[in-house]
């Protein structure tokens, strides 16, 4: 079986990190506005309810929250308490710390959970966004909701408690590292069919992104990503855009596009040609037309800190 998901978390990492632990005490409620992080509580005593797209779910002791799309949502020591706006509970951490700790709330049941909310970046965030659900829920009853969660809490604590040089960087790294094994486990749980998740588990499917995903700069064209699945052309072509939403070829600019926007933030040695060459274009001009049709904006001011004028695709399945 391909792993695609090897093929994209290449192309992600965690850029920014920010980590709280907050003791609640009843009643208590948040009302949290839509943000562009990727927030995930690990509830260390008690419990709480969280509402998202008109359903409550429950978050025991132990468990494991992941909210990967940063929509709104309230969460609550009991399903319809009261909710205040998130800015009457937070305030930004002190300069140069990457760690808060708050008590809020009033004297009753008591509920900790440890916090931490990430910035994703790189060419796949959006298509590994893609394959996750609005709420992830992780049960810890039966232990540990994923392998060594343990030792990456106490890396990250000890990195944020330690201040020590390079402790950014080493937390974050931790983070990462935890947020990786919450996806994971969540994409080992059985996929909707007809959704992006179940291109991921199609093993035919699965073999063409793994190429298109590992070698951009090859000339495919339906053809030969048939062949690389196994598969008729037709019959290829009709499960691709079934699963995935979209052509094989317009999958395929897609990607390349993401991987050149990479390129273009992270290496600015690069020449343009260079760029363009490895996502597949071996005409550097032909590359900009394709790059300011697809992104908004051409290649060189995009580079220099241009945003795309054109929104974002779909994330959720």
């Amino acid at each position: 079986m391909p792993d695609v998901l090897t093929a994209l978390l290449r192309h992600v990492r965690i850029e920014t990190s920010l980590f709280g632990r907050i003791e609640l005490g009843a009643p208590w409620g948040a009302r949290v506005g839509r943000r562009e992080l990727v927030a995930l509580h690990h509830v260390l005593e008690g419990e709480m309810w969280l509402e998202l797209d008109g359903r409550e779910l429950h978050v025991n002791r132990g468990d494991l929250l992941l909210l990967p799309h940063g929509a709104p949502h309230c969460l609550r020591h009991r399903p319809g308490a009261p909710v205040d706006d998130e800015d009457r509970w937070s305030s930004p951490p002190a300069p140069g710390t990457q760690a808060v700790r708050r008590r809020l709330g009033g004297s009753g049941a008591r509920t900790v959970v440890l916090c931490a909310a990430m910035s994703l970046v790189g060419a796949a965030r959006s298509l590994l966004l893609r394959a996750l659900p609005p709420a992830v829920l992780i049960d810890g009853g039966a232990g540990e909701p994923v392998p060594g969660l343990g030792r990456l809490l106490a890396g990250i604590r000890d990195e944020v408690r330690g201040r020590r040089p390079g402790a950014p960087i080493m937390a974050a790294r931790f983070a990462e590292l935890l947020l990786l094994q919450v996806i994971r486990a969540e994409l080992e749980r059985p996929a909707p069919p007809g959704s992006w998740r179940a291109a991921l588990a199609d093993e035919r499917v699965a073999r063409a992104l793994d190429a298109l995903y590992r070698a951009p700069e090859r000339a495919w064209t339906v053809a030969s990503l048939a062949r690389s699945a196994g598969m008729s052309r037709s019959g290829f072509a009709q499960a691709f855009r079934g699963q995935v939403g979209e052509s094989p070829l317009r999958h395929l600019m897609r990607w390349r596009m993401e991987l050149a926007k990479e390129k273009l933030r992270d290496r600015p040695e690069l020449a343009l040609a260079d760029v363009a060459s490895s996502v597949g274009y071996r005409d550097e001009a032909a590359f900009s037309v394709a790059f300011r049709r697809e992104v908004g904006v051409p290649p060189g001011a995009y580079r220099s800190g241009g945003r795309e004028s054109r929104p974002a695709p779909p994330t959720s399945s």
